[in-house]
């Protein structure tokens, strides 16, 4: 994944992509962000913005009546995104495993111990696919 980074605006796109998780048109992420008032010759300036960075791409064309529109889907998912931006801040692996048990030792309020039991098994799972990476590679 290239370098760049994202406007306020952009990153409120990118958001309704992938909150969304289906191809959009310009008319259907104007009617799905409620945050602001974007008029879709605006959406339409930021996902050119955003097809030049390479976060998004063109996915199909959907009819509407007499007339097209592009829909438009994440190269990213958000997890490759923010994993990319936490590695051009300088966290490698080492670190972000030191800031996941730095996260761990914070006290828990009352409503986060099923949140705290899914994040467990999902780290668990990662490790478990990491390991499975580094097997791989001795294998090879």
């Amino acid at each position: 994944m290239k370098r760049f980074k994202l406007s306020n605006s952009e990153e409120i796109l990118m958001d309704t992509l992938w909150r969304e998780n289906r191809p959009l048109t310009t008319l259907q992420l104007a009617e799905k962000i409620t945050e602001a008032r974007w008029n879709t010759n605006y959406i339409d300036k930021l996902l050119g913005q955003l097809v030049k960075k390479g976060m998004v791409q063109v996915s199909g064309l959907l009819q509407n009546g007499r007339y097209q529109s592009r829909q438009f889907v994440p190269c990213y998912t958000k997890d490759e995104f923010l994993a990319n931006m936490l590695e051009e801040q300088g966290v490698n692996q080492a670190l972000f495993a030191r800031i996941a048990v730095a996260l761990f030792k914070k006290p828990a309020k009352s409503n986060e111990s099923e949140q705290e039991e899914k994040l467990i098994a999902e780290l668990e799972k990662m490790v478990d696919q990491y390991e499975a990476a580094l097997q791989n590679k001795e294998d090879k």
